[in-house]
């Protein structure tokens, strides 16, 4: 297995669903604005209040490299904007990750503990809050939309998202059920900067709220599978987020 194929799994895990494709002949029509197509979205979803309530749950998945035959299965922890996965492949052993709303954290067999800090700690950050969508002003200073093409060979609205740490990245809405189709971003890592584009292939409700199930995403040349196979809403014991000794001992305030 090489360094890249295990980055791709660690990744893929973190994916929230984010080579631009070519740019389709622009409709006469001028695209709705960028805050109309995400509304439409939350609508699509479930709305607003079934949103809110879901504020923590527990998911179990896995992520596969197919044409490595490499496959890493995870459970993943969400309560109030905090973040806990655990995630394990034969042969290589177990890699653990959080956020428990200042601290961002990884502790992995190739690289040991590390802190996360930047923008790498503002993407964690924005990816462990399941109300992030409803609160743009915490994660985004300006969004446009910049266009109607084709994205994955489906009718889309593409938005342009600048966020406050001054990083831009690209959605993608369907135009005929406002869910989004996909995204382009570049995932900050250990190992540098990586532009990763997602496609959502199928979606599943929990408590109301529609939420990706399958989720294709492709980096440096990899094609990653990740797929939720449960999920349950539960509350989530704080101890579950609690830094492990080894980042304890990482932080200047130790």
């Amino acid at each position: 297995m090489t360094k890249l194929d295990r980055l791709a799994l660690a990744v893929a895990v973190g994916i929230a669903c984010p080579a631009l494709l070519p740019a389709q002949a622009a409709p006469a029509a001028a695209p709705p604005s960028a805050q109309a197509v995400v509304a439409r979205y939350i609508d699509a979803i479930g709305g607003r209040g079934a949103v809110e309530q879901l504020r923590s749950r527990w998911e179990r998945g896995r992520a596969e490299v197919p044409a490595a035959g490499l496959t890493l299965s995870f459970e993943a922890y969400y309560a109030s904007g905090r973040l806990f996965t655990r995630s394990e492949m034969s042969g290589f052993g177990v890699i653990r990750a959080g956020f428990d709303g200042q601290v961002a954290w990884s502790v992995n067999p190739a690289t040991g503990p590390m802190l996360r800090d930047g923008v790498a700690l503002r993407q964690v950050e924005q990816s462990a809050d399941p109300l992030a969508v409803l609160h743009p002003d915490r994660y985004v200073a300006a969004m446009q939309t910049m266009e109607e093409g084709d994205f994955d060979g489906t009718r889309c609205y593409k938005v342009r998202i600048t966020t406050p740490w001054h990083e831009d990245y690209y959605e993608f809405f369907e135009r005929e059920t406002g869910l989004l189709r996909g995204s382009i971003r570049s995932q900050v890592t250990p190992e540098g900067s990586y532009e990763v584009t997602s496609r959502v292939v199928e979606w599943r409700t929990v408590a109301g709220v529609r939420l990706p199930r399958v989720i294709r995403a492709t980096m440096a040349g990899r094609e990653i599978v990740t797929t939720v196979d449960s999920t349950e809403v539960r509350a989530i014991p704080d101890s579950v987020f609690a830094l492990p000794p080894e980042i304890r001992a990482l932080r200047p305030s130790s």
